[in-house]
Formats: C-alpha cells, structure tokens, sequence
C-alpha cells in the first residue's frame, strides 16, 4: 500500500486511547474500526461488513471457542474454589502453621506464600496479604512492607509459572500471530522476563535482609511491636472435628491444582505423539483446566456443606468475573488479525530496521509497554495492545520472537506494578491494611530500580540476537 503508514493508526490509537481514557475494551473497538476503515476505504457499506465479520469470525473460530471455553473454565475453577469454601480452610491451614518467632521468618513466610499461590494475582495478593497481616503487626514490621512483598510476587510469579489464567491468556495472544510451536516459544520467553525475575529476587532479597530505601525507612522505624499474647494462636487452634475438616477442604484445592498442572504435559505429550514440544498446547489447557473443574466441584460436594446447586452458582459466579477478560482477549485477536492484514508488522519492521539499532528495540518495547501499563492500570490490557505489534515486528525481522513477547509483558508488568490505579496495587494496599498512597511511595523505588535493570538487561539482549 502506497501510504502503509496508516497500517500503524488502529495500533496507536488503541495505545493512546487507552492511555488517555484507561478504558482497554474502548480502545480496542476503536482500534479494530480504524482498522476496516483503512482496509475498505472508501466504501462504507465494506467498512460496517468487514467490522462485523472480522469480529464475528474470531469469535467463532473453533480453535478460538477452545481458548474461550478454557478462559471462563479458569473463572469457574476460581469460583467454586474460592466461594465454595474449601480455599478459605486452605487459608486456616497456612495461618494455623505461620507460627514465627522473628520479623525476617515473617517476611519470608509472606514471600513464599507468594510464590507458591501462583493460581492468580489477586488471588495470591489476599491469601498472602491476609494470612501475614496479623504477623507483621504482633513483630512489629510495617504494614507497607507486607503490601511492597505481596504485590512484588503476585504478578511476578503468575507470569513465571503461567499455569494460571494469565498463561491461558498471553498464550491465546501468541497462538494468533502466526508463531509456529506457540506454546514452546512462550515457555522460552519466560527465561527473559527480566522484570519479573528482578522484582521476584528483589522481593527475596528485602525479605532476607530487611532492606529500606527511600519512604520504606520512615514507615519500618514507625511500625511498634504489637503487645498480642504468644498464645494468641495456640488459643485459636481448631478442635480435632475442625481439623479433620479443614484437611479435607485443603486436599480439594491441592488436588485440583495439581491435577492443573499434571495434566498440560501429560496432553501435550499426547497431542504430540510423544513430543511435548509438538502438542497441541491450547487443547491441552484446555483439558486441564476442565479436569480440574471437576475435581474441585465433586470435592467441594464430599467435603462441604453445600448443594450441587449451589456449587454450579459458584462456577457461573467465577465465569461471569473472568468474562471482561475473555472479552478483551476476543477483541485483541481481531485487532491483531486486522494489523497482520495491514501488514503492520512488515512496515514497522521496515522503518525501525533502517532508523533504530537493533540493540535498541527490545527497550523500546519494554519502555512502550511500561508506559502503558503505567498509564491504564492493567497487564492484561497491555498485552492485548503490545504483543501483536511486538511479535509480527519480531517475525519480519527475522529474530526470534520469544525476546520481544517478554519486553512486552515484562513492560506491561512493571507499568503494573508502579501504576496507582492498578488492581493489583489497590487490592495490595487493601489486603495488607495501609494506605493506598503509602504503598504506591513505599514501592516505587524498589519497582524502579528493577525496571532499570531490566531495561539493561533487554539493550544487552538485543546486542547478542
């Protein structure tokens, strides 16, 4: 196309609407309109029909209904876990065994919790943030260090153990790029999300050694032993009844997210005839998460109170909170199929390989997506925007994709991460009991200096692709 410049318009107006408005669905129906704007100009009987149909074929694209079916599973998983009462006695089970006697167990107890509650980032937020709360308060350790430790491992951990939602999610965005063995790439992303393996080992690293920089060292020196009695906990322990039932709702949830994580290699190396590498990753979450969905909801019937009725309300409740998510991810696949269409990727290869060192694009991602994310308060809508621009420019260059698919979502993370008007941010503030604007000046100084490094780390890798 003559003017192939207009293939970038759908792209940077989603980014700048979204950055100006925070609203991520908004944008991306902007984005896929401008988009059949440019294909079918200037006819505007095509530009409604190609709308319509570019929207209406992804929804039903029988490897997309896959990805929507496992999305909602997830929801639904969460829902009768969490709503059907079995996750709050594993909730009583980890607070009845934290028993610490000094302030560095303590923040280490908070960190490994939020490492090995990788199921969702709101989800690892409140078990952790709950669970050390009253801890934190009886040693004498501030409030705004127990919300800097959970929201520095929340998001980190969910996107380096991605048996969770957020894999589903950033998975379904690779597999519609056109990237062969998308699974397999996206596992090799991992190894360079720079920002979530600084934030994590920074996280550990202040949890070790109690670390304070900047705003953290006035709220630490402020922070008072609280005067609760040692037996406090040994007072509050459950009877043997109590026990005996709170094992039984814990194995429920150990069982099904075991099942979770068992069962995606164990498909793909079905899919794949014996090669894991070759199979079929969106089919094999796709089982997974349904094997687990049924384990959660015949273990919740065994173990609670509860009907089947009830259990099904929980599953439709937990659905319908992941529906806005699955939305966003139908949205950005067609956006992003309408980029490909536009040859957005090829132009922007074009350009950025005769003006920008190579050694620079993957900072420039990763500073792209900060500054999203920063700007609209969201990972997940950042990777909707990012990630089909980041991946057709890798394939046009020629370079391997996994790099640029972690700029992108390390980018959207540490935007996150810093941004006041994050969830993640907010429920921390809110989990850990301190003011929300304490926390987001508490945590900044830790955040930027991970993204700085991280920054380094992406110039250093685009020096030896």
């Amino acid at each position: 196309m003559d003017n192939a410049w207009l293939s970038l318009l759908p792209s940077i107006l989603a980014i700048i609407f979204a950055i100006a408005t925070r609203r991520v669905l908004l944008a991306l129906v902007g984005g896929i309109v401008l988009a059949n704007i440019v294909l079918f100009w200037p006819s505007p009987l095509d530009m409604f029909s190609g709308t319509i149909a570019s929207a209406w074929d992804t929804l039903i694209k029988p490897n997309n209904l896959l990805i929507w079916a496992f999305t909602l599973g997830i929801g639904a998983l969460f829902g009768v876990l969490e709503r059907g009462g079995t996750f709050n006695q594993f909730v009583a089970t980890l607070e009845r065994k934290q028993l610490v006697e000094s302030p560095r167990k303590a923040r280490l107890l908070t960190w490994l919790l939020g490492v090995i509650v990788f199921i969702e980032s709101n989800v690892t937020i409140m078990i952790a943030g709950t669970t050390s709360r009253p801890l934190y308060d009886r040693l004498g350790i501030s409030r705004e260090k127990l919300a800097y430790l959970v929201d520095s491992t929340c998001a980190p951990i969910c996107i380096l153990i991605p048996l969770n939602a957020w894999g589903a999610f950033n998975l379904s965005l690779i597999s519609n790029q056109g990237v062969e063995q998308p699974l397999w790439v996206f596992i090799q992303s991992i190894a360079f999300n720079f920002y979530a393996i600084f934030a994590v080992l920074l996280a550990l690293f202040v949890a070790l050694f109690n670390w304070n920089i900047g705003p953290m060292k006035h709220f630490e020196q402020a922070a008072q032993p609280q005067t609760a009695s040692k037996n406090q906990f040994a007072a509050e322990q459950p009877t043997r009844e109590g026990k005996s039932s709170l094992r039984s709702g814990t194995s429920v949830v150990f069982i099904s997210l075991l099942s979770l994580i068992a069962a995606v290699p164990i498909m793909l190396m079905v899919t794949g005839n014996g090669v894991m590498v070759e199979g079929d990753g969106t089919f094999s979450v796709f089982v997974a998460i349904f094997l687990a969905l049924a384990i959660a909801i015949i273990g919740t019937l065994l173990t609670q109170p509860t009907s089947m009725a009830r259990v099904f309300a929980h599953a439709l409740k937990g659905a319908w909170n992941i529906l806005p998510l699955a939305i966003i991810l139908w949205l950005s696949i067609t956006l992003g199929n309408l980029t490909d269409a536009l040859g957005t990727g090829e132009f922007l290869a074009s350009v950025l390989d005769q003006s920008v060192a190579s050694w620079l694009l993957l900072p420039l991602i990763f500073l792209l997506s900060a500054l999203t994310g920063f700007s609209i308060g969201s990972s997940w809508g950042t990777f909707a925007i990012m990630l089909p621009l980041a991946i057709p420019l890798a394939i046009s260059l020629g370079l391997p994709p996994a790099p640029f698919i972690a700029a992108a979502i390390s980018g959207g993370i540490f935007g996150d991460h810093a941004s006041p008007i994050s969830d993640t941010t907010i429920i921390a503030s809110m989990a850990s009991g301190c003011e929300h604007i304490d926390h987001v000046r508490t945590q900044l100084p830790y955040a930027l200096i991970a993204g700085i490094l991280t920054t380094i780390a992406f110039a250093f890798t685009g020096a030896v692709l």
